[in-house]
């Protein structure tokens, strides 16, 4: 590691070389904050079976204990009339801005879609008489957590619901924790295009969306970010319903040369580091310079954001922030690949040209006017990302997180006959007799 020669008080930042950057050091800043899930599963398991076999009551007694104290069953469940009283508390002002935010994510979202379901629907011949395809549909119904614990969050509500309802979800199903009123939440799954809306959350709506309530119909899959405990929950109902990934504390990785601008840099750091003590921005650059302007800028920024004590100061001293010095924009794009952000920032000369060189990432924001909180709030994309390097293997949610394929075949006797010698010789090596008789006895007919 190298000591910066800035006396700016803490918080510092620390500076590494790419190349001295290796063994458990280069583990933990790589690996950054995975939150260990194992250690609550038990309590986890418990929770779900109590909901599973208490229904409603379970419900309320949990609300009640984790959220609301002065829950009600006839609560459950957001009312028509909770929806419209929703409407008049949200300001006029802010509800134009909502209905802007999600025409443009749902313009995005439509447009993948369509190009998803242009092809719907196809299939081959290539043995004669044995035609073989795919049919894309959605999946029938699905359940969208949003999370309400350090932050209401509706713009989670409306991407997610967006997305559902672009994939042509019949039933999409909203979950929240009633910490608050949050009518915020409400009126952004319902100008998204919800169907039914829940106030409950945590391992409780987890459990509820598996295997229903009194009130509440399970649904097919469960997608949306949350808490350890809301991600344990998600990962035990796997099976009984599909869940869209596991997802981790907000994090995100800065590419940077000497054409960057270190007050901007310093404040997307910032940006990630207000998600929570446990979020993380790290940058690679090819500039000393710039390195240490950007830590300068983070010292006198930081103390002026409102959420600097309780999340901001904790992130920035996590241990899973750097800057890491690299030789070239090789190296610098060769560190982004390993790394895999949730969230990529580029931020150098010809950046758009670079982005295509990055494997692995959940979302990529070009340029320098490409800050991270847009894709949050306004770009259109869906924020709903893969975390923890599983972008090296997963996507963002957006309909496809919603669609399922059935595969088909379409055999003549023809198209039967070509296949038997195969069907006959592989049920003999298996010693599946009956598989070779159920191609036999209509031959023989």
């Amino acid at each position: 590691m190298i000591q910066s020669s800035s006396s700016t008080a803490l918080p510092n930042i620390p500076l590494y070389k790419n190349k001295e950057l290796i063994g458990s050091e280069r583990t933990r800043l790589f690996r950054r904050s995975q939150a260990d899930i194992e250690k609550i599963m038990p309590d986890v398991r418990t929770i779900i079976e109590t909901i599973r076999n208490g229904g409603d009551a379970a419900i309320v007694d949990y609300v009640r204990k984790f959220d609301s104290p002065e829950f009600r069953v006839d609560q459950i469940r957001v009312s028509k009339a909770d929806i419209t009283k929703a409407y008049a508390d949200v300001k006029p002002e802010t509800l134009v801005l909502m209905k802007r935010q999600i025409d443009i994510s749902r313009n995005f979202h439509e447009k993948q879609a369509e190009r998803l379901y242009a092809d719907a629907d196809w299939s081959i011949e290539y043995v004669p008489g044995v035609r073989t395809g795919v049919r894309k549909g959605s999946i029938g119904n699905v359940g969208l957590y949003v999370p309400a614990g350090k932050a209401p969050l509706p713009t989670v509500a409306q991407i997610l619901t967006v997305a559902a309802k672009a994939a042509r979800v019949p039933r999409i199903c909203v979950f929240f924790p009633p910490t608050n009123y949050y009518p915020e939440i409400i009126v952004a799954a319902d100008l998204a295009g919800a169907d039914e809306i829940y106030r409950v959350g945590g391992v409780a709506a987890i459990a509820a969306m598996a295997y229903g309530t009194e009130s509440i119909k399970p649904v097919d899959k469960i997608a949306g970010p949350g808490s350890p405990w809301v991600q344990a929950a998600k990962l035990q109902v796997f099976g009984q319903v599909g869940i869209d990934m596991l997802s981790g504390p907000s994090e995100g990785l800065g590419m940077v040369d000497d054409s960057a601008n270190a007050a901007w840099v310093a404040s997307d750091i910032l940006a990630r580091c207000e998600h929570g003590p446990d979020s993380c921005f790290p940058i690679v650059t090819t500039s000393s310079a710039m390195a240490k302007a950007i830590q300068v800028e983070v010292a006198k920024q930081a103390p002026e954001r409102s959420r600097y004590e309780k999340f901001i100061k904790p992130a920035l001293a996590n241990g899973y922030q750097a800057i890491i010095l690299v030789d070239s924009i090789d190296e610098m794009v060769d560190v982004a690949n390993e790394y895999g952000a949730e969230h990529l920032h580029i931020q150098v000369r010809n950046a758009e040209d670079v982005s295509k060189r990055i494997r692995n990432a959940g979302s990529i924001f070009i340029g320098p006017f490409a800050p991270v909180p847009v894709g949050d709030y306004a770009s259109g994309t869906n924020h709903c990302l893969p975390t923890s390097r599983a972008v090296a293997y997963s996507s963002p949610v957006g309909p496809e997180t919603f669609m399922k394929n059935n595969e088909y075949q379409i055999i003549t006797l023809e198209g039967l006959q070509a296949l038997a010698p195969i069907v006959r010789a592989i049920s003999d090596v298996e010693g599946l007799d009956a598989h070779k008789e159920a191609v036999d006895i209509r031959l023989r007919s």
